[in-house]
């Protein structure tokens, strides 16, 4: 299994020099299995560059392709207008979302980005096919792997997932406030053993208490609970739009003193499981 970083940062894109070096896109990460199958977790602004890609590795072969969202604030899901192979009819998206909303409320969100007076091209008129699943807490295979599904404490709920191939596990936990019983023990469940666990670490331990309930947590709950769980590799994801590269640095810097597994994700990285 291989992990591509298209966007690690949270809230909202930061385009500027000093985040150069971890990216400035929000949340996305692409999946490739032994299936040829894609799968997306989140569609925040660097899913446009998967698309990009998408498109060149295909050529004129179609897409099949599994979105996945952890729920749906917009950083989660700006980038879909700007997703090329929406725009190609060869291919073919089935779309997953929490089970507490049905269908009509997944085309409200995404479709509502989409809409008059906000975007040029209205999401009714995409002519790739489209599927929308609504998940429920439990298991589900797609595309030859198995994913566990589970919900995270955060504002209107988000879900994390727990994806496993031939042996392998990677955990996705983004947008998670920890510290709240149910939700910590659903992250750990999820985390447990994980050859790589992707972590909300939008903020440092002096930055939290002032964004208490905005549903994210500190790099250092993040290693605490990846330690834990177990986890073999503890990912920071999901930095807050003011923290510079230089303060990501001294989160991983830090980070490593308890857990030589941490590592800092960034745009560009690709990880093989």
């Amino acid at each position: 299994m291989l992990a591509r970083f298209w966007g690690v940062r949270g809230s909202t894109p930061t385009p500027q020099r000093e985040n150069m070096r971890y990216g400035g896109n929000t949340s996305c990460i692409e999946l490739r299995t032994d299936s040829a199958e894609v799968l997306i977790l989140d569609g925040g602004t660097g899913i446009r560059l998967l698309g990009k890609k998408l498109e060149e590795e295909f050529g004129g072969r179609p897409i099949k392709g599994h979105i996945f969202f952890s729920h749906f604030h917009l950083d989660h899901i700006q980038g879909i207008p700007f997703f090329g192979p929406l725009y190609n009819p060869k291919n073919h998206f089935t779309f997953y979302f929490a089970d507490r909303q049905d269908a009509q409320l997944v085309l409200d969100a995404i479709s509502g980005i989409m809409a008059s007076p906000y975007f040029p091209v209205d999401m009714s008129n995409l002519p790739c096919g489209r599927d929308y699943i609504s998940l429920a807490e439990g298991r589900l295979n797609v595309a030859n792997t198995t994913i566990d599904v589970l919900p995270l404490n955060h504002p209107q709920g988000s879900f994390g997932f727990r994806v496993m191939q031939n042996e392998k596990t990677l955990t996705y936990c983004t947008d998670v406030e920890l510290g709240v019983e149910w939700s910590d023990a659903n992250v750990r469940r999820l985390a447990q053993d994980a050859d790589i666990f992707i972590v909300d670490a939008q903020y440092t331990p002096q930055d939290l208490p002032a964004h208490k309930g905005w549903g994210h947590s500190s790099w250092k709950q993040a290693v605490e609970i990846g330690k834990a769980a177990n986890a073999a590799q503890i990912a920071l994801f999901h930095y807050s739009p003011n923290y510079e590269d230089t303060i990501i640095d001294s989160m991983v810097e830090n980070g490593k003193k308890d857990h030589p597994g941490v590592i800092a994700t960034w745009e560009g990285l690709e990880v093989t499981i």
